[in-house]
């Protein structure tokens, strides 16, 4: 999501707050519980959002299963998108959003590559989670230790999208002997130097209009390039019960840690062992291409791709192009 890396708090933090409630709208955020994890409970608001997912694969040509696994150190159940045959490859979805946010990928990649795309714990139809007192950073590696774990893969290719991508980008550090390779696809969170703190933005009600404001403004280059399909399961998961306390305090438990997310990882990524591409875009608001390429420059077996005419959600403003690179990078020896 977002640019400027001069101003702001992170540059990403501030706009991932006006994300959260232009397309959440959240409420006051209630005491934290005892336990983090809130169990999804079944109700209108998930029917919903099923319909509205199962819609979304189907624009796709998506012949995707849901299946439900346990993350036993988490003490959560997590949903994922499973798809396709061949070599396992695990996409993370960034910011408020969920899984199928990837349908258009899932699509192209399907036919080469066995695809499980996980629902991140307070997204979608996995439980929901309050991140206040969280171990953030850790929390990340947890779960996707646990997805990869239940689903019984030894080790797989990576693909994530902002948050998707500091998620997989911790992993791989923390476990590379676990990843093939790692494709991060639009701005990393945070990887632009932090900065002051910004107030909060006024909160907005969630409405599809809203969401639709949303991917205009922060999200792609031309809002002509995403199909209602997106919009409206993008919505749905924004209204399910619990996103959007879990979306809040996942920003209150990042601004709290004050560790600048990405860019506190620069001195570590001279240790990252994977093959990395990174694929920015010209126009994406989180942040200028410069940041990957400079990342790029510090990691061993890294490179940077810039797509022109895209936005932070690379895969919907030119999905041929990102799908390219993506199976390339993903089919190189």
């Amino acid at each position: 999501m977002s640019v400027l890396h001069s101003s702001g708090k992170t540059r990403r933090e501030f706009v991932a707050g006006i994300l959260s409630f232009a397309a959440i709208g959240s409420s006051d955020l209630a005491a934290a519980p005892q336990s983090p994890i809130i169990p999804l409970v079944p109700g209108p608001e998930v029917d919903s959002y099923k319909k509205a997912q199962t819609g979304l694969l189907e624009k796709f040509k998506v012949s995707a299963q849901s299946r439900y696994v346990k993350i036993p150190k988490l003490s959560l159940t997590a949903h994922v998108l499973e798809a396709g045959h061949g070599d396992p490859v695990v996409l993370i979805h960034g910011g408020a959003a969920t899984a199928v946010q990837f349908a258009p990928m899932l699509g192209a990649l399907q036919s080469e590559f066995h695809t499980f795309t996980p629902d991140r714990p307070g997204c979608g139809l996995t439980d929901k989670i309050d991140y206040r007192g969280v171990s953030f950073r850790e929390h990340a590696v947890d779960f996707i230790t646990g997805v990869l774990d239940a689903l019984q893969l030894r080790k797989a290719a990576l693909v994530g999208n902002s948050m998707g991508g500091y998620w997989s980008l911790v992993f791989a550090l923390a476990r590379p002997e676990r990843v093939t390779r790692l494709v991060l696809i639009g701005e990393v969170a945070g990887s632009s130097p932090p900065g002051p703190e910004r107030p909060r933005p006024p909160q907005m009600k969630a409405s599809l209009e809203n969401t639709r404001a949303t991917y205009r403004a922060v999200l792609v280059s031309n809002i002509d390039h995403v199909p209602e399909e997106v919009l409206a399961a993008d919505y749905a998961g924004s209204v399910l019960p619990g996103a959007a306390q879990s979306w809040g305090t996942m920003l209150e438990q990042i601004g709290r840690e004050h560790r600048g997310l990405t860019y506190a990882l620069r001195p570590e990524l001279k240790n990252l062992r994977p093959e990395t591409l990174f694929i920015w875009r010209d126009k994406d608001t989180f942040g200028p291409p410069a940041l990957g390429q400079e990342m790029a420059s510090l990691a061993p077996r890294a490179r940077c791709e810039v797509i022109r005419d895209a936005g932070h959600l690379v895969w919907l403003d030119q999905p041929e192009q990102c799908a390219k690179l993506t199976i390339n990078s993903l089919k190189t020896a």
